[in-house]
């Protein structure tokens, strides 16, 4: 029996996820007037770029796609001399005591002929199944592919869990026991932990906090704490709340929000917004990292990394690279796929 085939375009708004830990894909097709599942789609600034919720009464299980657009990619890559220039900056910043920190993105264009997202999609959740794996459209806004390795909330019946996560290390070949932590990258983190414990409070939360400990993700680890709570939330009203935090942002946060929008030279759009299912008894949201906006001619990836008063430029240009690896990989993986060698 043949399957029924999907079609999209730009025009169409969709998403096929997959949740950390499983392969299975579900295919959301918007209904207004659906009332049984939500899909929360926000971006990093809201006043930039809309919050989209989509609604569907059906989740399709596994399905066959085939997604076209046309719209061709007007972004360029920053280039290293750029970064370097705006690294510089911000790090005088920190110096005169502006913020203690700050987040500092990029893009990567990456030409492609005749992709077949789809098919990238589908090497993206092989590859990197302890991810959330997304492929949406929002018809006026875009079209994005990514597999995000940081929750920013978890919500059930039973209570909520958040998480502060921090730091990069790229070493695969040791041992999940033997990765050892710098100072600056163990302060990083810190400024997470009490950002995140200081909004809960503001919101009368009990918690209880674990951490903080390796976590890896992909090809690289994190340092990570979480938070806990069996006290019952509206999951989207609270992660408005944590949201932009200083994993994405800086902190303070809205010295280094400004900083971010006087400096950088593209609008960071959905990357480091949250998205993820909203449902009654199960909301799971993610940060928006490891991800690529998607056009007809190529691929426009977001990285980014943390500033703090050690930072060092030239690394964290490197470690930008390493992070946009994981996606190019799967581009490279899929076309293989496609070409049948």
């Amino acid at each position: 029996m043949t399957r029924e085939k999907y079609k999209f375009g730009e025009n169409d708004l969709f998403v096929m996820y997959s949740m950390p830990g499983s392969k299975e894909v579900s295919l959301y097709l918007h209904d207004e007037s659906a009332t049984t599942f939500e899909f929360v789609i926000h971006p990093f600034i809201r006043h930039k770029v809309p919050t989209t919720i989509l609604k569907s009464d059906t989740v399709i299980a596994n399905p066959e796609v085939e997604f076209v657009t046309h719209k061709t990619c007007l972004l360029k890559s920053t280039t290293k001399a750029n970064y370097m220039a705006q690294a510089e900056r911000l790090k005088r910043s920190i110096d005169r005591g502006v913020f203690q920190k700050a987040i500092l993105s990029r893009i990567k264009v990456e030409p492609l002929e005749k992709p077949d997202y789809a098919e990238i999609y589908h090497q993206l959740v092989d590859q990197y199944p302890k991810a959330f794996c997304y492929f949406f459209n929002v018809p006026g806004q875009g079209t994005w592919i990514g597999a995000s390795p940081e929750v920013l909330l978890e919500s059930k019946s039973t209570g909520f869990s958040t998480v502060a996560l921090a730091g990069t290390q790229a070493v695969p070949e040791t041992p999940h026991d033997r990765i050892e932590w710098t100072d600056k990258e163990i302060k990083e983190q810190g400024i997470i932990v009490d950002y995140v414990a200081s909004k809960l409070y503001e919101m009368k939360i009990a918690y209880e906090l674990t951490g903080p400990r390796t976590s890896k993700a992909g090809n690289v680890y994190h340092l990570k704490s979480v938070f806990s709570s069996s006290q019952q939330v509206d999951p989207v009203e609270l992660a408005l709340s944590l949201h932009p935090g200083p994993a994405i942002s800086g902190y303070p946060i809205e010295d280094a929000l400004l900083f971010i929008k006087n400096t950088e030279t593209h609008n960071r759009e959905y990357y480091c917004g949250f998205l993820g299912p909203n449902n009654t008894s199960n909301t799971q949201l993610f940060i928006n990292l490891r991800c690529m906006q998607v056009f007809s001619d190529a691929v426009a990836l977001y990285a980014g990394g943390g500033y703090t008063a050690a930072s060092v430029p030239g690394d964290e240009w490197k470690e930008t690279e390493l992070k946009s690896k994981t996606l190019l990989q799967v581009i490279e993986d899929a076309y293989i796929t496609a070409d049948g060698i």
